[in-house]
């Protein structure tokens, strides 16, 4: 890390790294709770807009945890790919829906840890909401995420050693050398404080919550408190910060991968020279965007759903047949085994069989593979509209 990449108020931030005589590392100053910009008015506020008619519209799904569980799967995806995974939408279903990994890219099994961590903080946020939002809730997303995969450090615990980002395996070359070690736990204990945000009474403006996420995930990957690890967990905690305020969860991890280096200059603004007005305008233009994905997602998925529903009540079916129960299922799991629609349904294997051949005559379900045991069946409408890209 160059000291003159680093603006005058930066440099004076820096520390001597233990480990590598020479080589500096940067301690965050106290997370801003103000910073009075200007010329980003306007973006942050159609950026909190687009919020409001999102929870207007999930206000008025009669279920849609069925349509966020096939969105959440599409973040996993593309959050993980930004760090270079190969798995994608159907490879993670795949993976869900049979219990194994052959066939399927290794790096499965981290996509679906992501699932799993933010499943976890989804539901943390609905039992306790903001005040879930801690250092411990942080580490026990990364302990998901690193769960039965190869990982240099200690799993849901901070950092023991230097990091740094660039450079290879030089930190002499890296762009970014973040907080020593010793220094973590404190820089992630003031970081808390925003998540958990409160008005001060001396506080003239309050911070909009688009405003505060976009601080939150810049401060979080300045002090990149674990190992590796960190651009997951900081993506994590976005929809956990607007879940905990009763928005739906929104993902930017599409625009995030479509405009990667955009994304990383923006940081490194603010990381070397405090550079905040370019960050929160990409970032509240992040949200719009993902905001309108969401929406497109929504009302593409609910009119799959209808389709369907309208399809099977022409065959004039018995109201308790089997068949029936299958549409939801498929919005919210579009790859299905006749195991795990059993299970998920309460019915017979041999209805499950059954209704899935029914399905797929229909041709709303295929069969990627035609075998004779353990088949799998693909709404492939469903991953059609997961496999759209972010900005259209």
């Amino acid at each position: 890390m160059k000291t003159s990449d680093l603006s005058p108020a930066r440099q004076k931030l820096l520390v001597p790294c233990g480990d590598y005589p020479g080589a500096l590392a940067l301690v965050p100053p106290p997370t801003p709770r103000v910073l009075g910009l200007k010329g980003v008015g306007d973006e942050l506020r159609r950026a909190s807009n687009a919020l409001e008619l999102l929870k207007d519209l999930s206000s008025r799904l009669p279920n849609p945890d069925l349509i966020m569980r096939t969105a959440d799967r599409r973040e996993a995806v593309r959050s993980s790919q930004i760090e270079g995974t190969n798995a994608g939408v159907n490879d993670l279903l795949t993976y869900e829906a049979t219990g194994s990994g052959e066939g399927l890219p290794p790096d499965v099994r981290v996509t679906r840890n992501y699932v799993v961590a933010l499943e976890y903080g989804l539901q943390k946020m609905r039992e306790s909401g903001t005040a879930a939002l801690d250092s411990t809730l942080v580490k026990e997303l990364h302990a998901h995420l690193t769960d039965g995969v190869e990982y240099s450090g200690t799993p849901g615990e901070f950092r023991k050693k230097q990091n740094w980002i660039g450079g290879g395996g030089n930190i002499y070359r890296a762009r970014f050398v973040p907080p020593p070690p010793d220094r973590v736990p404190a820089c992630m204990d003031d970081l808390e404080l925003l998540l958990k945000y409160v008005p001060g009474e001396e506080e003239q403006m309050v911070l909009s919550l688009v405003m505060r996420m976009a601080i939150v995930h810049a401060q979080f990957e300045t002090i990149h408190p674990f190992v590796d690890g960190n651009g997951r967990v900081g993506r994590i905690l976005l929809p956990l910060m607007l879940a905990a305020e009763g928005y739906p969860p929104v993902y930017l991890a599409g625009y995030i991968k479509d405009n990667q280096r955009e994304y990383y200059d923006g940081l490194a603004g603010v990381q070397l020279r405090d550079e905040w007005s370019e960050w929160v305008e990409f970032f509240a233009y992040g949200v719009e965007v993902a905001v309108q994905e969401s929406m497109r997602t929504v009302l593409a998925l609910e009119g799959i759903l209808n389709r369907w529903k309208g399809q099977l009540a022409q065959l004039g079916l018995r109201s308790h047949s089997a068949v029936l129960k299958f549409p939801e299922l498929m919005i919210g799991t579009p790859v299905l085994t006749a195991h795990h629609a059993r299970n998920a349904l309460g019915i017979s294997f041999p209805a499950a069989s059954a209704a899935l051949a029914q399905l797929e005559k229909m041709g709303i379900l295929v069969q990627p593979v035609k075998q004779e045991r353990n088949r799998i069946f693909v709404a492939k409408e469903v991953i059609e509209v997961l496999n759209c890209p972010a900005m259209v």
